[in-house]
């Protein structure tokens, strides 16, 4: 269950600041390989979220590709904010930690829709 360490929390932290500081059009595939590193470090060892490592996993590829697939690439982040946004809305959901997660969601969004 997402929420559940410190680390993912921590991750979602980080994300949601390098997004926030403005800085979506300068995150470079090098940067986003770094954050999924740290996601998949945070979520491992969760069964129940298989799905969203594959996603992640599939992404970090996408990013490392010599010619990465700007529609492939859209195609992940968006599937990545639904999740967020059904993590967010789930009865396990709480606190704070439901607001980061729509957050997180919106801001995949916009990055998507930017590439």
């Amino acid at each position: 269950m997402l929420g559940s360490n410190i680390l993912e929390e921590r991750m979602l932290e980080d994300t949601l600041g390098l997004f926030r500081d403005g800085n979506q059009a300068g995150v470079s595939p090098a940067q986003g390989v770094m954050l999924i590193d740290g996601w998949l470090q945070a979520l491992h060892g969760d069964p129940n979220l298989d799905q969203l490592q594959g996603h992640l996993n599939e992404l970090r590829t996408e990013l490392q590709a010599a010619q990465p697939n700007g529609g492939h690439i859209r195609q992940l982040l968006s599937g990545l904010a639904d999740q967020a946004e059904q993590a967010a809305q789930a009865p396990t959901s709480e606190g704070t930690w439901t607001g980061k997660l729509i957050s997180l969601s919106k801001v995949l969004r916009n990055f998507s829709e930017k590439l």
